[in-house]
């Protein structure tokens, strides 16, 4: 009888503390668990030295080993309900240091202030308990309390969560806490009416302990409530779409889904960091680092794998921490999005393209008329001095007339290298507004300053040459200005104001040429 009730439970609560260690040591739920099935193994065992080994020291193996151990007992099993309601019981935190500490301090008040030998009359073997009436109700109070109060906690949890799974795992707990309660009050109310006596009672404690200890180790193994990390991404691993890497705190891959391991293929596990090229931070170490410094925060890194052997992927990456595993673990998952990245990066150069057609002549590559009157209104609104120069090519209809519109559109092309070779400074802008017309936005400080930069500038295209076949063509201009503000403060009148400065130049110019020709 001592073997099924006392030593069979011991060891059984000894295997439930080892498992619940070895399997996930670092979560406080299994720790709590631990300790209330060590609390059990202390009290059976003492149980069992005072009723087989050393029957002569019962009163100091009752006193001192299988009280202490009752109250660790139903201290922790409160923690451990507080524990399994989660957020809904979070609140309750705050009283388990009154929790454990109000028993004990009980207990040795009762140590210090009573007579040992009051507490527990080691002559009472008529089946009667051998503790004292107060002593006895003290205990029983708190046992029950504890248990009762377990019990609401568990009722709480369950009535406030909206989890499916949880409500599932708290509603069985709670069944099995109501039937450790019940046992233990019909068990003492049967004790205290003389209908059993005190062996009796203690065997039925025992089993109750021991149905509702299977009972919790079921649902344990049933609902997976502390699964081993590599049991719960097990499933995940396989069947997952995405890439999933798992990692050790120093970035070292320790395990690897099949997709990630068909990504991969070919790479040693260890060299796989080192093809990634992350954008937002330095490395996988950084990656980890930047993680660390935002916990819980969701965070998502965009990141290039390079392999001269395969397509480059560009993928982005989310990261977990997995929280009480053995030691710090990361999970990156890993989603491929190189075909959206490649259409993205389709769009962004069509975008381009588009806006350089807009704002670009096709045939020189100069601005338009359209970009030269947006850095208009942009120069206007800044209200910077500078100069507006309109330039209007000499005989370049007969060009296109005498050599074709082939040698016509080289002739502007070679125009426009003569001007972009005259654009010194940052600020200033060439464009082709249509035809053989040519304009210039120059930076300056002062009207005189602008007239002299426009005449040393513009020196530089007289008598130039462009060749075509044994054929030369000489270079022939007139150009007009307009000085923002002194001529106007809108591109619109600055335009206006070059234009007929350059067409009363060319008129100059032909009224220059014709009397040359009649003196000749």
């Amino acid at each position: 009888m001592d073997f099924l009730t006392i030593q069979l439970p011991t060891y059984f609560f000894f295997y439930m503390a080892i498992t619940l260690i070895y399997r996930n040591r670092r979560s406080m739920i299994n720790r709590v668990a631990a300790l209330l099935m060590g609390s059990l193994v202390l009290y059976f065992m003492f149980e069992y030295l005072k009723t087989s080994l050393l029957p002569e020291y019962q009163m100091q193996l009752v006193l001192y080993g299988s009280s202490p151990s009752l109250l660790l007992f139903i201290s922790t099993l409160v923690h451990l309900c507080i524990l399994f309601g989660g957020e809904v019981t979070r609140s309750f935190k705050k009283v388990l240091p009154l929790v454990y500490v109000t028993p004990y301090m009980l207990w040795l008040w009762f140590m210090v202030t009573w007579d040992h030998s009051v507490l527990y009359d080691v002559h009472v073997t008529d089946g009667r308990s051998p503790l004292h009436p107060t002593y006895l109700l003290v205990t029983i109070v708190f046992v029950i309390g504890y248990i009762l109060l377990s019990v609401v906690l568990l009722a709480w949890g369950w009535l406030r969560t909206r989890e499916r799974r949880q409500r599932v795992i708290l509603r069985s707990l709670l069944a099995s806490g109501l039937m450790l309660f019940g046992s233990f009050a019909l068990i003492t109310t049967l004790l205290q009416a003389g209908i059993i006596v005190t062996r009796v009672s203690m065997i039925c404690y025992f089993i109750g302990y021991l149905i509702w200890a299977m009972r919790l180790r079921h649902l344990i193994g049933k609902y997976n409530i502390m699964p081993d990390y590599r049991k719960l991404f097990q499933v995940l691993f396989e069947t997952a779409p995405n890439a999933i890497l798992l990692l050790d705190a120093q970035g070292r891959i320790k395990e690897m889904n099949p997709r990630a391991q068909s990504w991969f293929e070919g790479i040693p596990s260890e060299e796989i960091p080192e093809h990634f090229e992350f954008k937002q931070v330095k490395g996988l170490q950084g990656l980890l680092a930047s993680y660390a410094d935002q916990p819980g925060k969701e965070s998502h890194w965009e990141v290039r794998m390079n392999d001269s052997r395969k397509e480059h992927l560009d993928l982005i990456v989310g990261i977990d921490r997995i929280e009480g595993a053995n030691e710090d673990l990361f999970v990156l998952h890993l989603t491929n999005v190189t075909s959206l990245k490649n259409t993205e990066r389709r769009l962004m150069e069509s975008e381009q393209s588009y806006k350089h057609s807009a704002y670009h002549d096709a045939l020189t590559g100069l601005y338009n008329r359209t970009a030269l009157e947006e850095e208009l209104r942009v120069r206007t609104a800044a209200a910077d001095p500078f100069a507006v120069i309109m330039i209007d090519l000499n005989h370049f209809k007969p060009i296109n007339d005498t050599y074709g519109h082939a040698v016509g559109d080289m002739y502007l092309k070679f125009i426009a290298e003569l001007l972009q070779g005259l654009m010194h400074k940052p600020g200033d802008t060439v464009g082709r507004i249509g035809g053989d017309e040519f304009i210039l936005l120059l930076s300056i400080t002062d009207r005189a300053g602008a007239a002299e930069l426009v005449e040393n500038r513009l020196t530089l295209l007289d008598d130039q040459i462009f060749w075509y076949g044994d054929r030369d063509i000489t270079v022939s201009f007139a150009a007009g200005m307009s000085v923002y503000t002194a001529n106007g403060e809108n591109g619109n009148t600055l335009l206006r104001l070059a234009d007929e400065d350059m067409y009363r130049r060319k008129r100059e110019q032909r009224q220059k040429r014709e009397l040359l020709i009649r003196e000749l």
